[in-house]
C-alpha cells in the first residue's frame, strides 16, 4: 500500500491534518495439487460445487421467504401453499452492496441490518429475514470489506459486531488509522523525494513490536517467490480494521477458500458471497466499462466475459499454469489471502490520479499536483498500483477470446468500480445465475443511477454475453424523476423484456436503493479514512434507515412492497395475476418507462426531503414520529438534539472528540 500511504499523506499535508496458508502467515507455500489434471474450467455455467451448495441454501431461503412474507401482511397471498414443501419452486434472490471506501462499509451495514431477522425489530419495522431468504449476496471496494469481514467471521449479525463488538472490528478512530499521523511532518520529506521504503514506515502496524507485522509480511511473501504490490500492503492494512487479532495476527494466513469450511458457510446459513474486481490490460492504464469483470467466491476466481471466459479453483492461486495445467505438477495454497481479496475488489489507486492531480481538481496545492501526477503516473506504468496475480491463472485458457490478458504472464487487478458499475451485479445478474429478484444498494456519495445504467448498457456488448438487465433510464431521468430519492423497482413485468431474454432467462426485478441522509449525512468522501465511533453508528442508522423507508414510517406498506417484488418472476411463470396490493405497489414503485429528453444537462438540486430533492427549505418536520425510531434502536442510542428530530453532522475538535449539530439551527 506504500502509494496509497503517500498519496493519502499528501492529500493531509496539502488540505491539513481455520484452513491457513501452508507457510503460517501471509506467504504462500507449496501444496499437493487436486487429482483434477486442469485446475480450469470453462465459463459456460456455475460450477459444480455452487450448484450443490445452491440446492442446500434454498430449502433455508423457501422457508425464511415464507416466514417474511407472512410478516408482511400480504393481503390474499397464501405464502405456505405458493413456496412450501409441495411445490419445487424457489424464488432466486441477491444482494448487492456498492463500493465507497469506509462509507460504502458502513452505510451497507445499516442496509444488511435492515434485511436480518436478528437485528432488533428488524421484522417489525424493516425488512428482516430478506438476508435469510436470499442466495447470493455482491460486494465490490467498500462494500467487500463488509462482506468478506462478515463471512471470515463466521457471519455475525451487523448489530453484534457495532454494539458488542468483542473483536474490535470496524475501529475506524484515530488511533487506529492506517498512516501513522503522529509524524506527517517527518513523513512529508521521503514522499517529496519518493523515498519509498522510508515512506512506508509511518504505516501503523508495519513493524509491531513483536517484530511481525505489516512490513514483515510482504518480505515474506517476496522470499516465498511472489512479487508484492501496493494492494499487499494496503490489504494487510485493512485486516487490521477488518479481522480479530486471534493466533494469526489479524488474518495472516487466513484464505478466501476459508470460507467452505465455516459453519456459516457450511451450514448454508448465509447467503453465497462474490466479490468483484476489474482487469487491466497489461500496456495500459486505463479502465472503463468494457473492462474484464472477474469474480471471487469461495469456489473459484474467474469471469464470465469472453476475454476470460474461464473459472480456476480459487484455493490454487499463485500456481504456475499452462491452459490450468500445474507446471511440474507443483501446487501452491495460500495466494488467495482473504485480505488480498478484498484489498483487490478495493484498489482503486487509478482514481487517485483523477480525483488528485487532474487539471481542474483543487485537492492538491498547484506545486504539488505536478508532482503528485508525475508520480501517479509512474506508479501506474509500472503496475505498482494494481493486485498482482502473477502467475496468470489464465495464461493461456483454451476458454477464452485470444488476447492480451491470457497471453501474458501477469493478470493485473484493480477495484472493481472502476469501470463505472459500482453496483456488482455484473458477476449476479447473469443467465448463468438465474436471479428473480436482485436489491441494489447505491451507496455513492451522490447517487444518481449512473452504476444500474452502466451495467444495462454492458449487456450489449462482446464482453457482457452473460449479463442481463432490465431497462432503466439514463442518469438525468433518474435525477429528474426522483428515482434516487426512494426505493425504485425495475423489470416490473416480463412481458415487455422479451428483447432483453438470454438463453430463456429473463432479467430479474431490480430493487434499487440510494443512499440518503434521514438522520444523517452519509455522503462522506470515499478517502475519508477515519470515523469517530460516533460517526460509525450514525452511518449505520441512516444505513438501516434507508433500506426500510425511515422504519416503515414514510409507507407502512413497504414491506408487502417488497415481497411483491420478490415473488413477481415465479407468479409469472405461473401465471398468477397480481393482488390488488401488489398492484398498488407495482404503481407506487415501478418505473413507467418514461424518458425526458433534455436540451441541456440536467442538474439536480441538491437538498432533500423526504420525497425527493428540492431548492426550498429541508423538510425535516416530516420525518417521522421520533417514538418509532426502534428499528436499531440498541445499535444506536436516540440522541437528544431537542423537540424535533434534525439532521445530524460531526465536527470534529482537535483533540478529536465530537461534537454533533443540528444542520438546521
Amino acid at each position: 500500500m506504500k502509494w496509497l500511504i503517500i498519496i493519502y499523506a499528501i492529500v493531509i499535508l496539502a488540505i491539513g491534518a481455520s484452513a491457513k496458508s501452508p507457510s503460517g502467515g501471509y506467504a504462500p507455500g507449496k501444496a499437493k495439487c487436486p487429482s483434477k489434471k486442469s485446475l480450469l474450467r470453462e465459463a459456460k455455467s456455475i460450477s459444480s460445487e455452487e450448484k450443490k451448495w445452491l440446492k442446500e441454501r434454498q430449502k433455508k431461503t423457501n422457508q425464511a421467504l415464507i416466514t417474511y412474507l407472512d410478516n408482511a401482511n400480504l393481503t390474499d397471498f397464501d405464502a405456505e401453499g405458493f413456496l412450501g414443501q409441495n411445490t419445487s419452486s424457489s424464488v432466486n434472490i441477491g444482494l448487492a452492496f456498492s463500493g465507497g471506501g469506509y462509507r460504502a462499509m458502513l452505510v451497507g451495514a445499516g442496509q444488511l441490518a435492515a434485511l436480518d431477522n436478528r437485528t432488533e425489530n428488524a421484522d417489525t419495522h424493516g425488512l428482516g429475514g430478506i438476508l435469510q431468504s436470499s442466495s447470493y449476496i455482491s460486494a465490490l471496494s467498500g462494500g467487500a470489506w463488509l462482506l468478506g469481514s462478515l463471512a471470515m467471521q463466521e457471519w455475525p449479525s451487523v448489530q453484534d459486531v457495532v454494539m458488542h463488538n468483542p473483536n474490535d472490528l470496524w475501529n475506524l478512530t484515530f488511533s487506529r488509522q492506517l498512516v501513522n499521523q503522529t509524524s506527517l511532518l517527518g513523513l512529508s520529506v521521503p514522499l517529496l523525494t519518493a523515498n519509498l521504503s522510508e515512506a512506508l514506515t509511518h504505516l501503523n502496524h508495519w513493524q509491531d513490536d513483536d517484530g511481525k507485522g505489516i512490513g514483515y509480511d510482504l518480505i515474506s511473501k517476496s522470499e516465498a517467490g511472489f512479487n508484492t504490490t501496493l494492494t499487499d500492503a494496503w490489504a494487510r492494512a485493512l485486516a487490521y480494521q477488518l479481522s480479530t487479532e486471534g493466533k494469526d495476527d489479524y488474518g495472516s494466513s487466513a484464505t478466501f477458500s476459508d470460507i467452505r469450511d465455516k459453519k456459516s458457510f457450511a451450514n448454508h446459513e448465509m447467503p453465497f458471497p462474490i466479490l468483484n474486481a476489474l482487469a487491466r490490460q497489461p500496456d495500459s492504464i486505463l479502465y472503463d466499462e468494457n473492462s474484464t469483470v472477474i469474480e471471487f467466491n469461495p469456489y473459484e476466481m474467474g469471469s464470465f466475459d469472453s476475454s476470460i471466459n474461464s473459472f480456476t479453483d480459487i484455493k490454487y492461486l499463485g500456481t504456475n499454469v499452462n491452459n490450468g495445467v500445474p507446471v511440474n505438477g507443483t501446487c501452491i495454497e495460500g495466494f488467495d489471502n482473504a485480505g488480498f481479496i478484498m484489498g483487490t475488489s478495493s484498489s482503486l489507486f487509478n482514481q487517485f490520479l483523477n480525483t488528485l492531480a487532474c487539471d481542474d481538481c483543487t485537492t492538491l496545492n498547484f506545486l504539488l499536483k505536478p508532482l503528485v501526477k508525475r508520480v501517479l503516473t509512474k506508479l501506474s506504468r509500472s503496475y505498482e498500483d494494481v493486485a498482482l496475480y502473477k502467475p496468470n491463472p489464465f495464461y493461456r485458457s483454451e476458454h477464452a477470446t485470444p488476447g492480451k490478458l491470457i497471453k501474458n504472464e501477469s493478470l493485473y487487478l484493480i477495484d472493481g468500480g472502476l469501470g463505472g458499475q459500482t453496483i456488482p451485479l455484473a458477476t449476479m445478474m447473469t443467465k448463468e445465475r438465474a436471479m428473480d429478484a436482485v436489491f441494489a444498494f447505491d451507496n455513492d456519495a451522490w447517487s444518481n443511477g449512473s452504476s444500474l445504467v452502466a451495467t444495462y448498457a454492458r449487456q450489449f456488448s462482446n464482453h457482457g454475453k452473460s449479463q442481463i438487465c432490465p431497462y432503466v433510464p439514463d442518469e438525468q431521468n433518474f435525477l429528474y424523476q426522483n428515482l434516487t430519492a426512494k426505493p425504485t423497482f425495475f423489470g416490473c413485468d416480463a412481458s415487455n423484456m422479451t428483447d432483453l431474454v438470454k438463453d430463456g432467462v429473463i432479467p430479474p426485478v431490480v430493487i434499487y436503493i440510494a443512499n440518503r441522509p434521514f438522520e444523517y449525512m452519509t455522503n462522506t468522501s470515499t478517502f475519508k479514512m477515519m470515523y469517530t465511533d460516533k460517526e460509525k453508528k450514525a452511518m449505520v442508522q441512516n444505513g438501516f434507515d434507508t433500506a426500510t423507508r425511515a422504519n416503515m414510517t414514510i409507507d407502512e406498506e413497504w414491506a408487502a412492497c417488497v415481497g411483491c417484488a420478490v415473488i413477481r418472476r415465479e407468479q409469472e411463470r405461473r401465471g398468477l395475476e397480481q393482488s390488488d396490493q401488489c398492484k398498488k405497489c407495482f404503481k407506487d414503485y415501478c418505473w413507467n418507462g418514461d424518458r425526458v429528453i433534455f436540451d441541456r444537462t440536467y442538474y439536480t438540486p441538491v437538498n432533500f426531503t423526504m420525497t425527493g430533492k428540492t431548492n426550498g427549505s429541508m423538510d425535516v418536520d416530516t420525518i417521522r414520529d421520533p417514538d418509532l425510531l426502534t428499528g436499531v434502536s440498541s445499535l444506536l442510542k436516540k440522541r437528544d438534539t431537542g423537540d424535533v428530530p434534525m439532521l445530524l453532522s460531526p465536527e470534529e475538535d482537535d483533540d478529536h472528540t465530537e461534537k454533533i449539530v443540528p444542520i438546521i439551527p
